[in-house]
């Protein structure tokens, strides 16, 4: 049977992973946006549904105030006698840990956990014992450690000294560690080089969980820096166990054009076997996109959904604060505030989008101007702050009219306001490749098409090696920005083809 990777597509990076003996669960980081913390359930390995969020209504993380790739970085899933464990960093106040019996339901409050600074943070259970570790750093070192120590995980109570395990395999910025037992071994994996095109995974073992460690002599044990293909960045992998005792991993990477990142970074999997007591990461150490094994035998059914509409209430994103949206039959009803789309976020914004999964896509919605109050009201390609593009419609007493305006880096993009008279019903179409995106607002109130304004744009003003935010991916977006009522967008679909 043969996969594609990614298995999950567009921006979810970190991928973590654990099995209950009926379904895998997978959790991503989200970073600035929210809900915090997507979960993902799959009872083959290559087909996974957006069961719900590990952060949604809970009020001890703060994200109000993060700048672009700040936030949530890098949970950790893990399955223990019942209960599931999410371990997570927000940059901005540490590390927590949080719980549940059905990860589709509502997790704990979470626990901040009195630990040193850090990133990264993994969870493992051994011998009735909870042992944590994560990547810690310091102004007064230029390279990373590992440190571990044990927890309570039921209120995150720090039970021993921190010791420092690893500081790597040679490569900088070690982070991601995980710890497994297997082969009479303790195995700890790790993410070293970075998250760009040199990010490689390395892998040591030892008699004892707290060392000392040696490195493999075959590091690394998964890299695509050396190998020229669509796949790049890959790393940050977590390893599992399927229900047959076969080994997998889980890792993000990244679909390169050109060595720029459009889409951010993905989740793949691989399968990996043992070569004595070394793992052996998809036969070669390289990530590939077609993977043929027979350790799955389900369709992979990724095809198929990507040409059914994507602006779906599940996978909405919103940036720091939660949204008053709504969506039924592709009709969105979003209430409007008075807010810039911009970080940090200090209250509710009117912005709800997506994450781009997929190069080509159409993105259409249309609006009535009759039913519109004074304000702006539109679409948008968001990657940060600093890099967008919009179009939209803005109204006020004396004038509405038809505008385009965007920011790459330092680089403004306008173009001349068009002024609205008799329009009504206005259409708003994104069509994207992997080289440009095109929008438009169009004049449909007599049921044929005038174009009103356009603009198209190279897609590398969006990509990460541009931007430097290399950690999240582009949002495809409706805003509103006015001072009363709500704004509803009708017919809103986003489809992929050609994929």
């Amino acid at each position: 049977m043969k996969y594609s990777n990614p298995i999950i597509r567009g921006f979810n990076p970190d991928p973590s992973i654990c099995f209950d003996g009926t379904f895998y669960y997978l959790v991503t980081s989200s970073f600035e946006f929210y809900p915090g913390l997507p979960i993902y359930r799959s009872k083959d390995l290559v087909n996974w549904d957006h069961i719900g969020n590990v952060l949604e209504n809970q009020q001890s993380v703060d994200i109000h105030n993060v700048k672009n790739s700040q936030g949530l970085f890098a949970p950790t899933i893990r399955y223990y006698q019942g209960t599931f464990y999410v371990v997570c960093t927000n940059i901005t106040q540490g590390n927590f840990i949080t719980k549940t019996n059905d990860p589709s339901q509502k997790w704990s409050e979470p626990v901040f956990i009195d630990c040193p600074n850090g990133i990264d943070p993994s969870l493992t259970f051994y011998e009735n014992k909870c042992y944590m570790h994560l990547t810690t750093s310091s102004k007064n070192r230029d390279y990373s450690s590992i440190i571990l120590f044990e927890i309570n995980p039921t209120n995150g109570k720090v039970l021993s000294s921190f010791k420092t395990i690893s500081n790597g395999c040679g490569g900088k910025d070690v982070e991601a560690p995980h710890i497994y037992f297997a082969h009479n071994y303790f195995y700890l994996v790790l993410a070293e080089n970075g998250t760009r095109e040199g990010h490689m995974v390395t892998i040591q073992r030892s008699k004892n969980i707290g060392g000392p460690y040696t490195s493999c002599p075959s590091n690394p044990i998964l890299t695509n820096r050396n190998k020229r293909g669509i796949l790049q960045n890959v790393g940050h992998a977590d390893f599992f166990q399927d229900v047959n005792k076969n080994w997998w991993c889980v890792a993000l990477a990244s679909r390169q054009i050109h060595h720029l990142t459009l889409l951010g970074r993905e989740t793949i999997l691989l399968p990996v076997n043992w070569n004595g007591i070394w793992p052996l990461v998809n036969n070669s150490s390289y990530a590939t996109i077609d993977v043929e094994t027979n350790l799955i035998s389900s369709k992979q059914l990724l095809p198929e959904l990507l040409l059914q509409n994507q602006f779906t209430e599940k996978n909405i994103r919103t940036l720091g604060l939660s949204t008053n949206f709504s969506i039924k039959n592709k009709s969105l009803t979003l209430q409007n505030h008075n807010v810039s789309i911009q970080t940090p976020i200090t209250e509710p914004i009117s912005f709800v989008s997506v994450s781009q999964a997929e190069f080509n896509v159409i993105f259409t919605t249309t609006l009535d101007l009759t039913k519109l109050s004074n304000g702006d009201f539109g679409m948008i390609i968001y990657k940060d702050d600093h890099h967008f593009l919009k179009t939209y419609i803005s109204k006020n007493e004396k004038l509405c009219s038809a505008n385009i305006n965007g920011l790459s880096l330092d680089i403004e993009i306008t173009k001349p306001s068009v002024k609205i008279t008799k329009t009504e019903l206005i259409e708003f179409k994104l069509c994207g490749t992997q080289d440009q995106y095109i929008l438009s607002i169009n004049d449909i109130t007599s049921g044929k098409k005038n174009t009103l304004t356009k603009v198209t744009i190279a897609t590398n003003h969006f990509t990460s090696e541009l931007a430097n935010y290399s950690f999240t991916g582009v949002q495809l977006g409706l805003f509103s920005k006015s001072k009363i009522g709500e704004t509803n967008f009708d017919k809103v679909e986003l489809i992929y083809n050609k994929f």
